[in-house]
């Protein structure tokens, strides 16, 4: 210890009181961010939902309940990769949202061939519109089995294993986290589009491990009836969104929560757009943002800002320090890059994307930049639709 007061001595001396505050900064911000990828999110590659535990090889009967609206891609492309999961009991409740007569006839055909299908439809009502949570809520009564898996049009399973593995979750307890990733496409934007996916996952992933779990996906998540009915259903119903977020960290606990992780137990989602899609998308998602507990938004906020100030930090001391401590910042960067670079291989081979190591760096960069657009956008110019 009095060898760092020397050195703060030594540094003030010789540059001034301004740069020592400076090089401080700059050492607490790569702390913190160390502390991050280093101590929490290093748990994600590691994890496994029996660890430590026997497994229990009982397969337990599911339901898969998915709400569709004249959907025919839908229920020609990705439906039947759901039904013909690799599992020896499940249903698959397919809620029919006020579609056309003939879509619903569409789907009644597939029963034939598809016996444990089972269709439930929903007339819509002008005066009284129909949200998604009232239509979940319709398949999970329908539901006949205790375990659920809930997904949605706008994914599809990766591997016919997804619902075997998923409901290995539920042998660890009432709720199952799993991942949804992004299409895998050519190009930047979809790069730095998967990126983003993987970050938001890695946060919700990495604080349900530490026994903390505030966030799903509405793609692939799972919980009981039991749980369900227990908490009198979807809360805040006047808002369309909020049933992977706010509904969960309402019946969430550490002792009830499993996390999957693995490339055949995923999903991925369906890339309709670019930067300005994602935009929206991202705005639409986050608006239950506003809602969360106030340790969760601090875990966020402090990983986000410290990021953007220590490349602000960073940025400065390259262009004003001499040229001694710039080697000393520089080299900070790289150790940050190069240990940020490892841990977000090691989570991203875990969830199975692959090639974004190049992507990665700019999306690095970019992400403090487009995570303070998302706030000023969903705080000044509200997506359409969020209320009922």
């Amino acid at each position: 210890m009095q060898s760092v007061f020397q050195l703060y001595e030594s540094l003030q001396a010789t540059y001034g009181t301004p740069v020592l505050w400076l090089v401080t900064a700059i050492i607490v911000l790569f702390v913190i961010q160390l502390c991050y990828w280093m101590r929490y999110y290093a748990r994600i590659p590691a994890y496994r939902v029996d660890k430590g535990q026997e497994r229990d090889e009982q397969q337990f009967a599911i339901s898969v309940i998915v709400v569709v609206q004249d959907d025919y891609s839908y229920i020609e492309e990705t439906l039947p990769l759901i039904l013909g999961q690799q599992y020896p009991q499940f249903e698959v409740v397919v809620v029919d949202l006020a579609s056309t007569e003939e879509f619903s006839d569409a789907l009644l055909s597939m029963q034939e061939k598809w016996p444990h299908l089972v269709t439930s439809k929903i007339e819509q009502d002008p005066r009284f519109p129909i949200g998604r949570k009232l239509a979940l809520n319709v398949g999970i009564k329908a539901a006949r089995y205790e375990r659920l898996l809930i997904t949605t049009t706008a994914a599809r399973p990766t591997s016919e294993r997804w619902l075997a593995l998923m409901a290995r979750g539920f042998e660890r307890g009432d709720i199952v986290l799993g991942y949804c990733g992004m299409e895998c496409k050519k190009g930047l934007v979809n790069k730095l589009i998967r990126c983003a996916r993987v970050m938001t996952s890695v946060r919700a992933l990495g604080s349900a491990i530490r026994g903390i779990p505030y966030r799903g996906s509405i793609h692939n998540l799972g919980f009981t009836k039991t749980l369900y009915f227990g908490a009198k259903g979807f809360n805040y119903l006047n808002l369309n969104t909020g049933e992977d977020d706010l509904f969960l960290q309402q019946i969430a606990t550490p002792d009830n929560t499993a996390i999957i992780l693995h490339p055949k137990a995923t999903v991925r989602q369906w890339q309709w757009g670019g930067i300005s899609w994602w935009h929206n998308v991202r705005k639409f998602e986050s608006y239950t943002y506003k809602y969360y507990p106030l340790r969760i938004k601090n875990a966020i906020e402090w990983e986000l800002g410290s990021r953007l100030l220590l490349f602000l930090t960073l940025l400065t001391a390259l262009c004003l320090l001499p040229v001694e401590l710039k080697v000393g910042a520089a080299a900070l960067w790289l150790i940050r890059l190069g240990i940020v670079e490892f841990q977000s291989w090691r989570i991203r081979r875990r969830l199975g994307e692959e090639g974004l190591g190049w992507a990665w760096i700019l999306y690095d960069l970019w992400a403090p930049v487009c995570e303070i657009r998302l706030w000023l956008s969903r705080t000044f110019r509200p997506s359409k639709g969020l209320w009922r």
